[in-house]
């Protein structure tokens, strides 16, 4: 009897047991498989991370190295007017290849902003709106000329109010508008007008292009979408305009945009933004404006870049502006001039990305450094490379970082401005004995 119920009871609770350990067995192995697989998993995405990574660095160097020649291009070209004035036929070949690489030029702008929109921070404040369509209109004039077809602001008997905005972001929408509009006008012409809607303004652009078909309106302001092109015509750009206004748009509050377009007959693209209360800070993007390029006369200037025909080009660029110039393609190169320990520099130009030894970073550090008991020198970084201000938070101000992609006059006007905004502090003295 005692055998009997013991082979009863012990028989389910040896199966129960062995269950439960076949079971745990199973677990256990299904969770090694999970763990090698999630092993798997993590190395495939470092490594896709690393690829990445990879990638990004090629492209930033590719970006970098194609448009160092662009800009001697573009550096030299301007020296070449100013010593060919009143030569006609010079001056029309020197119109053909300056548009070829401002051509060029705006298609690296474009992806260098459409690269960076994904990082910047606005920096909202009242935004004087005449000062930027002005500065908008006179900017794309010659190009609407230069296609036949009238350009102009719409008549109105007061200026319209300033809005809450980002204005260089403001302002690089409505270019981006008015661009699109020139580029895809073959007769008639493209007009900038805007009304108050509210507590808001809304800035348009009407032209009398090709107009966008219905099948083509939910396609434009994606990456790389043009309608008309299937060649790719480079002076079409690239197909980022629109969608650098989309990017703008999602990151300025209270700002919108629509278009209304009629296939054949032409669009209407509009901004939207919020009327400020406040009077706006008189500013201007606008080379030609009150920061005059003469703050430089008289200025010593260091400049520093590693390839020798930017480096040649950006000393005559600052030599027509009338400052003093000492150059050098690495920090090796102004050992000899900071060994005279003369004259105090009123600002250092430099690249960043620089062939051998230390970086313009770098470079621009250890001359501060030299001159330390003068204060904090200003250094405007003149770069080539897809890189954020973010990159250089660690830099002590004054600093500037400018692009190699802008045209030349654009660059002195900037330098200009950056000199001309720090306090004196006796830049520009021969130090005492």
């Amino acid at each position: 009897m005692t055998y009997a119920i013991g082979a009863v009871v012990s028989i389910p609770l040896e199966r129960a047991a062995r269950r439960e350990f076949m079971s745990r067995r199973t677990v256990r192995a299904a969770k090694a498989r999970v763990e090698a697989a999630f092993r798997i998993v993590n190395q495939k995405n470092e490594r896709m991370n690393e690829l990445i990574k990879e990638k990004g660095r090629f492209f930033s160097s590719a970006y970098h190295d194609i448009q160092q020649p662009l800009a001697a291009i573009n550096l030299f070209i301007r020296s070449a007017r100013i010593k060919l004035e009143g030569e006609h036929a010079a001056s029309h070949d020197l119109d053909v290849i300056e548009e070829t690489a401002r051509d060029i030029l705006d298609m690296f702008k474009d992806i260098q902003d459409y690269s960076e929109l994904g990082s910047y921070v606005p920096h909202l404040s009242p935004v004087d709106t005449q000062a930027v369509l002005t500065e908008v209109f006179e900017q794309y004039l010659e190009p609407a000329k230069s296609r036949g077809i009238k350009f102009r602001i719409s008549g109105r008997r007061r200026s319209p109010p300033p809005i809450e905005s980002d204005r260089s972001l403001f302002k690089r929408a409505l270019s981006n508008f008015v661009s699109n509009a020139i580029k895809n006008t073959s007769a008639g012409g493209v007009v900038i007008g805007w009304v108050e809607i509210g507590e808001q303004l809304r800035i348009d652009v009407r032209d009398t292009g090709i107009g966008i078909s219905a099948a083509h309106r939910e396609a434009i302001f994606t990456e790389y979408y043009q309608i008309d092109n299937p060649g790719r015509d480079r002076s079409k750009g690239l197909g980022l305009g629109l969608s650098i206004v989309h990017r703008v748009i999602g990151i300025l509050p209270q700002h919108s945009m629509s278009f209304w377009s009629v296939e054949g007959h032409g669009s209407r693209f509009s901004l939207y933004a919020p009327i400020s209360e406040m009077t706006p800070v008189i500013g201007t993007d606008d080379p030609k404006s009150d920061a005059s390029t003469s703050v430089l006369r008289g200025k010593y200037v260091l400049l520093c870049d590693d390839e020798p025909t930017v480096l040649e080009g950006l000393r005559r660029l600052f030599v027509s502006a009338g400052a003093l110039v000492d150059t050098a393609e690495s920090m090796a190169g102004f050992d000899a001039i900071l060994a005279d320990d003369g004259r105090i520099p009123d600002v250092i130009v430099t690249d960043i990305r620089l062939r051998d030894g230390p970086t313009g970073i770098e470079v621009a550090e250890r001359i501060r450094k030299h001159f330390a008991w003068a204060g904090v020198l200003p250094v405007a970084f003149i770069t080539g490379e897809l890189i954020s201000p973010r990159a250089l938070r660690d830099f002590a101000d004054p600093f500037v970082l400018l692009r190699k992609s802008s045209a030349p006059e654009s660059t002195l006007a900037e330098v200009s401005r950056f000199v001309a905004a720090q306090q004196p502090t006796g830049f520009g003295h021969v130090r005492d004995p």
